[in-house]
């Protein structure tokens, strides 16, 4: 079944110059891109963010790096789309990371990570509402969908 999951490519994406390289291996794979806006964030939205995090000794510095430069926030989709975007991210802990991630192929740091990806299919829901409005997320088919899944996987 088909899900939408949210992804931010945070400021060390932006500011070392590889948003095209990180996008790339989600097209790749066969996910789709279904919304796609840079912004940059705000404490407001941080708190809502990374409400977990928000009693935590270092939030103040997750907000100073999220707000050091615009973020890259899109939507993707696919089959499983969430479970498949967490597998290619890698773990939080960079250095722990497994080369072949996202994480573990650009990344040497916990905070520094590079990417977030929504963690279930409700944070997904929850997070594309965030930060994406309705009519800033399409729907469309890939020339190529009928090579990435099986008829009875669409």
């Amino acid at each position: 079944m088909s899900e939408r999951t949210l992804i931010i490519l945070k400021p060390d994406t932006v500011t070392r110059g590889l948003l095209g390289k990180v996008i790339s291996r989600f097209e790749e794979k066969g996910l789709k891109l279904v919304g796609c806006k840079m912004i940059e964030l705000n404490n407001e939205v941080l708190e809502k963010h990374y409400d977990h995090l928000k009693d935590k000794p270092f939030f103040p510095s997750i907000v100073s790096y999220m707000t050091s430069s615009p973020v890259l926030v899109q939507a993707w989709e696919g089959v499983e789309a969430v479970d498949v975007v967490r597998l290619m991210i890698g773990v939080t802990n960079s250095r722990q990371a497994q080369p072949g991630t996202v994480r573990g192929d650009f990344a040497m740091s916990i905070g520094r990570n590079i990417v977030h990806a929504s963690e279930d299919i409700d944070a997904a829901k929850v997070e594309l509402e965030r930060f994406f409005d309705q009519n800033e997320l399409y729907s469309y088919t890939r020339a190529d969908e009928d090579k990435i899944y099986e008829d009875d996987e669409k």
